[in-house]
């Protein structure tokens, strides 16, 4: 895989806001990478590929709760990378999924076993979708 490149996800003139290229997802899909901006340990891998990659990045720096919540990150403390993007729903899953493999983020509980999606045709990415 290639290199990916990690960015603040604040917007440097005005810490109230996102930076410019995450307020850019909206309407997108793709893989995301969130590490720790210090240590530059891999936080977490997560995915959209349903359109709303700004909204479920955005979700991991603000409080949320209920059967879908999932970890927090304070937004100043973190870096972000985004790829594959607009790409196909598998391609998008799968870029995860070996994200996750590759990188062994300290807060994924899923896709660290031998799931392959590989080319079966029964893929499904409902099987995927988010449930919020």
């Amino acid at each position: 895989m290639s290199a990916i490149r990690y960015r603040d996800p604040v917007d440097p003139k005005d810490y109230t806001r996102y930076a410019s290229w995450v307020r850019q997802l909206v309407g997108r899909s793709g893989t995301y990478v969130i590490r720790d901006a210090g240590t530059r340990l891999v936080l977490y891998v997560g995915e959209s590929h349903t359109g709303r990659l700004h909204s479920t990045l955005t979700r991991h720096f603000q409080g949320w709760e209920g059967f879908t919540a999932g970890t927090t990150y304070d937004r100043f403390g973190v870096e972000v990378a985004v790829t594959a993007l607009d790409g196909p729903s598998r391609g998008v899953v799968n870029t995860q999924v070996q994200l996750i493999r590759e990188l062994e983020p300290t807060d994924n509980t899923h896709h660290t076993g031998d799931l392959d999606l590989g080319e079966d045709e029964s893929f499904d990415p409902d099987d995927f979708a988010d449930d919020w």
